[in-house]
C-alpha cells in the first residue's frame, strides 16, 4: 500500500535516498537539487510504502497556468515525478498512480483537473501515466529542457 502526504521543506532529508534511473537523469533531476526549489506556490510531497519508507516524490505547482501559456487559468500541475530507482519494478509508480485522483482532489479542493507535461522521447513514463487515468489533450510543449512534452491532463472530478 502506498500513502501520499505533503512534504514540508524541513523533512527533506527524508528523501535524499531515492535515486535516478540510468537514463532518466535527462527527464527529472537528481532528488537533492528538486529539494532545492523554493518557488511560491510549489509544494512537496512524498509516496511512502507501508512501513513508512519513501520510495517516491513529487511536486504540485498551484501557479502552473502563471508558469505555461499552455495552461487554462486557475489550473495547477504536476511536477518532478519520481520513483527512486532502487524501488523502481514493484509496483510503486502504478500504487502512486492510483493514489493520485484522491490525493490531488484533496489538495486542490475545487479544481476539476491537473496537468503535468511528460518527453516525448519517454514513452515509459506516458504509458505509465495514461494507465494511471491521465489523459494525453494531444498538444505538445515545446518548451521542455530535452525536446517536446505531451501535455497530460488528470480529471479531478470538481470544478
Amino acid at each position: 500500500m502506498i500513502a501520499l502526504a505533503p512534504l514540508p521543506h524541513d523533512r527533506v532529508a527524508d528523501v535524499l535516498h531515492l535515486l535516478v534511473g540510468a537514463g532518466q537523469d535527462i527527464f527529472v533531476h537528481p532528488i537533492a537539487e528538486m529539494v532545492t526549489d523554493r518557488v511560491p506556490g510549489v509544494a512537496f510531497h512524498a509516496a511512502r510504502r507501508d512501513g513508512g519508507e519513501v520510495v517516491g516524490f513529487f511536486k504540485t505547482d498551484r501557479d502552473y497556468a502563471e508558469r505555461h501559456d499552455f495552461a487554462p487559468p486557475g489550473i495547477p500541475g504536476l511536477r518532478g515525478m519520481l520513483i527512486g530507482a532502487q524501488y523502481q519494478g514493484k509496483g510503486y509508480g502504478r500504487a502512486v498512480m492510483a493514489a493520485l485522483p484522491a490525493y490531488l482532489a484533496g489538495v486542490f479542493p475545487g479544481k476539476s483537473a491537473i496537468l503535468l507535461t511528460v518527453n516525448c522521447t519517454n514513452p515509459l513514463a506516458r504509458h505509465v501515466y495514461l494507465a494511471g487515468g491521465w489523459r494525453d489533450t494531444g498538444a505538445l510543449y515545446q518548451g521542455g529542457r530535452t525536446g517536446p512534452q505531451h501535455i497530460l491532463q488528470l480529471d479531478l472530478g470538481r470544478g
